[in-house]
């Protein structure tokens, strides 16, 4: 099951060589309070939505208020956009669809690819979208918002230069400092935030504070992980283990010093043989990929089973390493009652996500006990089709590898670490209504997960400046 963004509405805004329409798909408003002495509200006048110009249109609208009566996609909704999707690209690829109603199509066929999270989908969508409208400030603005989503943060910085902005600088600015904050180009992420220009919205102005708070945490977090890597290089002497996938292999270096028992637990279950054979059973779009349940081997959905036990958590250690992009961490469950954005602790066990985008809100939650050395390409190309041929120990220390044991709880609900409605610890974000006017505009109400909440008095700083002869660093640590 797969949750939705908090999106309360979904608009697909297009102006047209023959006028502009908005069309606006929107949540049924709750019933009017029926307090004593309190007449009912009147319902806010709705705009009309224009008729629809093809069948796959008509269909496309009926699916999204169903999509939005739902808190997540099942499976029998899921085969529904699939099949839709079908017809879109029928109808896209016939050679009678009009401009007009080829940019709808498209822009239906963007939302949908976005509700199934299919990466290759909404590329495809937004780069025809742009290709018939290449002045489009807000396509460009979208297709960059979902490459960060994608944590496809090189390439959301490089759309992001490739063109001027008149109308959506703003925007533009916020988007294109997500992505140099994705790549570790700190300075440069704020000098992009603190540019924006004046007369922005109540909710840009709260992004730009958001995105300096982020900046400034992840900054911190980076330059303590540059250290340790130091100290781990000069070391020398990390376990190393490969993981030989259906995609290639994937080399991991574990952080023994700092979460021995996780490191110690993880070999155990490698030289046991209990990865080989199981599935990449999640995909977490533009966070991370989730395996390492023994259960998948044996055709099982997965993200139930322990491996055989629990272990106590390392995520509180005063030197833990941090939770950046290719980093390995320990899955924990989420909690049946209480507080969902606190996993319940002490509850890993074999399963394990490798993060493609730094997550720092998981720091002091979820323990971090290693990092992709090579294969971070064979990462982020994942499916949850692809599998774990086999797992094995390059290199390890003169001692024995064996976890502590917590509990010889056997199962769990291990869904993690994305949204609260899924258990994880993100909220969604909710996305701005945008009403655009610039020519071939298209807004699909998408935006990236939630990042952290900035206290409500910081501002965003002043750019800091890089020494002439010192360059700040542009690669994930991996």
């Amino acid at each position: 099951m797969n949750s939705l963004r908090s999106t309360p509405l979904i608009v697909l805004t297009l102006t047209l060589a023959g006028g502009a329409f908005a069309q606006t798909i929107r949540p049924v408003a709750p019933p009017a309070s029926l307090t004593p002495n309190a007449a009912p509200k009147q319902a806010a006048p709705s705009t009309p939505l224009p008729p629809p110009l093809s069948v796959a249109e008509q269909r496309f609208r009926d699916l999204s208020i169903r999509v939005r009566a739902q808190s997540a996609i099942d499976e029998a909704l899921r085969a529904e956009l699939r099949s839709l999707c079908e017809v879109l690209e029928t109808d896209l690829a016939a050679p009678t669809t009009a401009r007009d109603v080829a940019l709808r199509l498209l822009a239906a066929r963007a939302q949908c690819a976005i509700w199934l999270e299919d990466n290759a989908a909404i590329d495809s969508a937004f780069s025809r979208l742009s290709t018939m409208n290449p002045s489009s400030e807000a396509t460009t603005i979208a297709w960059a918002r979902e490459l960060n989503a994608m944590a496809q943060f090189e390439r959301a910085s490089q759309l992001i230069q490739s063109r001027d902005f008149n109308t959506r600088m703003i925007d533009a600015r916020i988007v294109w400092g997500e992505s140099l904050t994705g790549l570790n180009r700190f300075d440069e992420a704020q000098g992009a935030l603190n540019t924006a220009p004046g007369g922005r919205s109540p909710a840009q102005q709260k992004a730009i504070s958001d995105g300096t708070y982020r900046t400034q945490t992840l900054r911190g977090m980076f330059e303590k992980e540059l250290v340790a890597m130091d100290r781990d290089q000069t070391r020398g002497d990390l376990p190393l283990v490969q993981l030989m996938t259906s995609q290639g292999p994937i080399e991991l270096e574990l952080f023994e010093e700092q979460a021995p028992n996780s490191v110690g637990n993880f070999i155990e279950h490698v030289e046991a043989g209990r990865y080989d054979g199981t599935t990449f059973h999640r995909i977490l779009r533009g966070l991370g990929v989730q395996g390492g349940d023994p259960a998948t081997a044996e055709g099982a959905a997965g993200g139930k089973s322990t491996g055989g036990w629990t272990i106590p958590d390392e995520c509180d250690r005063e030197d833990r390493r941090a939770p950046l992009a290719g980093r390995l961490i320990m899955a924990k469950q989420a909690p049946a009652t209480g507080a969902r954005e606190v996993p319940v602790p002490h509850s890993a066990g074999s399963q394990f996500v490798i993060l493609v985008a730094p997550l720092e809100e998981l720091d002091g939650k979820y323990t971090v006990f290693g990092r992709v050395t090579d294969g971070f390409d064979v990462v982020r190309s994942l499916t949850a089709e692809d599998t774990i041929a086999s797992a094995r120990v390059l290199r390890k220390r003169e001692r024995e590898y064996k976890g502590v044991r917590f509990s010889e709880a056997t199962s769990g609900n291990f869904v993690m670490p994305r949204t609260v409605a899924e258990g994880g610890n993100r909220a969604a974000t909710p996305a701005t209504e945008v009403k655009l006017n610039a020519p071939g505009a298209v807004n699909l109400g998408s935006t990236p997960d939630a990042k952290l909440t900035p206290p409500s008095a910081l501002q965003p700083a002043q750019p800091t400046k890089t020494p002439a002869n010192q360059t700040a660093p542009t690669q994930a640590p991996r």
